[in-house]
């Protein structure tokens, strides 16, 4: 029914979920039992549809940046949560940690986003909008920047970054 892959990727992510809230390592984490969470909205796709009050016609980016900032390596997981029109959207599970050393940053962008919609069998429409939701146990720097064109080839005419502020979760 599963493949060997499959089992170890969520064995992994539930390993994680275990070991992130015992490794609290910021005063508010660790005095919580909990984890920093970062919730970032994204915006991706081309919206074609006139009518759909959502947002208007043309082409959506989001990049998101996350960087550590602290002196030591730091491992965090995510998963994507997809906004559906008048329903309760779908989320993927947490996939396994990802780990950013001192200073190091990499970036989500909308592309990676479907992709891993598709690994949880979610296929979005071709304009889709939600949350991609970041949890560690040390504080990030994450930075949202969207980016809207009137089509997909054509230039950028909007440009605009949002710092995504912590949230902590669990404990108690």
């Amino acid at each position: 029914m599963f493949s060997n892959k499959a089992k170890a990727r969520a064995a992994l992510a539930a390993a994680a979920i275990l070991v992130l809230p015992l490794c609290a390592s910021t005063p508010a984490a660790a005095q919580s039992g909990g984890r920093n969470e970062y919730a970032v909205k994204f915006v991706c796709g081309n919206n074609g549809r006139p009518l759909d009050p959502a947002a208007a016609i043309g082409a959506y980016f989001t990049a998101i940046n996350v960087h550590n900032p602290g002196n030591e390596a730091v491992a965090f997981v995510h998963k994507v949560a997809l906004a559906e029109p008048g329903r309760p959207g779908r989320h993927t599970s947490i996939v396994a940690p990802f780990r950013l050393a001192y200073d190091e940053a990499t970036e989500v962008d909308c592309l990676q986003i479907l992709r891993e919609l598709a690994a949880g069998g979610i296929t979005p429409g071709p304009f889709y909008t939600g949350f991609f939701v970041i949890q560690a146990t040390t504080p990030l720097d994450v930075v949202a920047v969207y980016t809207a064109a009137p089509s997909r080839g054509a230039p950028v005419v909007t440009l605009s970054t949002e710092r995504v502020p912590v949230r902590v979760r669990g404990g108690g």
